[in-house]
């Protein structure tokens, strides 16, 4: 099922698989963020990467991948995440990563809610995420958002690094 949100002043579009590429001129202005989870850039591939680095055996529409856009459809976000895993009603998000320049200004909260939102109407009842050791701010923003650590995993190597991530839950009533 394809599917939008409105986030504030961003439209969240669902991005088949087999168009990641469109979002890779993104993963190359978020440099800070692949230097610090990877230790290099991203890779000339990097958003073609996106759907094989999902667990296996997820079915079909599973995974979902948003393009997160502007009113003049810049793609200045994207938004990644697994519906109904690791277990019914328990969602995972992957990656929530908005462009340097559109960062601190509250668009981050917005697209958090909003797609809370949606995952709460889809009968989702749990979702969870995996933050960096290392990213500090990540910590404080989804402590922020009410997200509850669970446990540590890790380290796990990642690009040229070792990272250990706390994954983190908010149970969504």
């Amino acid at each position: 099922m394809d599917f939008t949100f409105q986030a504030g002043d961003l439209t969240a579009e669902q991005i088949p698989d087999a168009e990641t590429e469109a979002l890779q001129p993104l993963l190359e202005r978020c440099e800070d963020f692949h230097q610090l989870s990877y230790g290099r850039p991203a890779l000339v591939d990097q958003a073609r990467r996106i759907p094989a680095e999902r667990p296996p055996n997820l079915t079909p529409g599973q995974g979902h991948l948003f393009a997160l856009k502007t009113a003049a459809g810049d793609v200045v976000g994207l938004l990644e995440a697994l519906r109904d895993f690791p277990a019914p009603g328990e969602w995972y998000l992957g990656i929530l990563l908005l462009a340097p320049e559109v960062r601190g200004q509250g668009r981050g909260e917005g697209v958090a809610r909003a797609y809370e939102g949606h995952v709460r109407a889809q009968g989702g009842r749990l979702l969870r995420l995996a933050v960096l050791e290392q990213n500090e701010a990540a910590h404080r923003f989804w402590t922020r958002m009410g997200f509850q650590p669970e446990k540590w995993v890790g380290p796990l190597e990642q690009g040229l690094k070792q990272n250990r991530l706390l994954r983190m839950t908010k149970a969504l009533g």
